[in-house]
């Protein structure tokens, strides 16, 4: 398989598709990290912590390459935070608005034996639908990193975009729930090396999540 040509001289690197990405990643990291999270306390005074909502997940997908199917098999911890704390208007709302981040380390099981490594900020929004369960729809934008050597993509250092939504099924003690759910991954580097085609991916994931607020 052989290796990919880095970007030729004078072309272009997307500037505008970058800025667009770049700054994405850092205004959600920054909600994530920068807002002042106060630790509200939840029945009985017990304290809520940092994080609403940790949730630990697993998921499978499939796309195409000139080489063949591009397999990851993804592994994910997702950590967010209900808005409706600071956003006095989302705390009448039925629905809960969460900003995120996933880190995730993915193993690639084809064309042959890779990695992906990365993490996405983003917003997930859930809504009860009836008794123990719940529709979520979600969306992050991050830096990634990927091994394969391919025609179509350029190795090393791009941006995921995903798209994606489900279902949360609660536990019956309601301190935790399952969660079940489709994702559209696009990973691409906005031009700023060549070839850049772009790696399209479906996914079904699913896990578990607990809440403490």
């Amino acid at each position: 398989m052989r290796r990919v040509p880095s970007r030729p001289p004078g072309s272009s690197p997307g500037p505008r598709r970058t800025a667009v990405r770049v700054l994405a990643s850092v205004l959600l990291l920054i909600l994530v990290i920068a807002i002042p999270f106060p630790a509200d306390a939840g029945p009985g005074g017990r304290t809520a912590g940092f994080f609403s909502e940790t949730s630990f997940l697993f998921g499978a997908g499939t796309g195409s390459l000139p080489e063949g199917h591009y397999r990851p098999v993804l592994m994910m911890v997702n950590l967010g935070v209900d808005l409706g704390r600071y956003l006095p208007a989302l705390k009448r709302h039925a629905g809960r608005l969460l900003v995120f981040a996933e880190p995730q380390f993915n193993v690639v099981t084809s064309p042959e034996a890779n990695f992906e490594a990365g993490v996405g900020f983003g917003l997930r929004y859930v809504y009860p639908l009836g008794e123990g369960w719940s529709l979520f729809l979600m969306g992050s934008v991050g830096p990634h990193y990927i091994s394969v050597v391919t025609e179509k993509q350029a190795q090393g250092f791009l941006f995921s975009d995903v798209l994606g939504g489900g279902f949360y099924f609660a536990l019956p003690k309601k301190k935790g729930a399952l969660n079940v759910g489709y994702r559209f991954r696009h990973l691409s580097n906005a031009d700023i090396i060549v070839p850049n085609g772009g790696i399209d991916c479906h996914f079904i994931v699913a896990g578990y999540s607990v809440f403490f607020d």
